[in-house]
């Protein structure tokens, strides 16, 4: 699944509040809302594929309440554990889940409505934001690969 445009470059933080995440929203050739992780500053690995914003959103409904990070678990194609608690930190971010009063460790569902309008006015005024590409499908991170370093001091016979 790909994006046909992306109409929203986010940040926010992953949700033990450590680093800085970057996400993206966009719509598909139906005009369907997506939403993926496009960064981790912390490093860890994370699939960056696209997922459909009505994907997530009956996920969430049908999910064994309180929410947490793991009523994701099962619509992504990437197999890191890291994505779903990535995104559920995107939904945060967005208003579109909340920490529950009685345990801030756990999340309930807020309205979607206002957020779904305020992405639906980026659609219709054509926003199209354009970004490095970020290939779909591939665990990827932030931080470069360690090289192994060069010791001049050591030669090789």
């Amino acid at each position: 699944m790909k994006a046909k445009r992306i109409v929203k470059v986010g940040e926010c933080l992953n949700l033990s509040a450590k680093f800085k995440l970057t996400y993206h929203i966009g719509i598909d050739d139906q005009n369907s809302i997506m939403v993926r992780v496009a960064e981790n500053e912390g490093g860890g690995y994370f699939s960056p594929e696209w997922v459909k914003l009505d994907s997530i959103l009956a996920k969430l409904e049908s999910a064994k309440k309180p929410l947490t990070s793991f009523s994701l678990h099962g619509i992504f194609e990437g197999k890191s554990a890291n994505t779903p608690g990535f995104i559920f930190a995107v939904l945060y971010a967005e208003g579109l889940v909340e920490r529950d009063m009685d345990n801030p460790r756990v999340y309930v569902s807020c309205d979607p409505k206002p957020v779904i309008e305020a992405i639906e006015l980026l659609i219709k005024s054509d926003t199209d934001i354009k970004v490095e590409h970020i290939p779909d499908g591939r665990k990827t991170t932030s931080k470069p690969a360690p090289t192994k370093k060069h010791n001049p001091s050591k030669t090789s016979q």
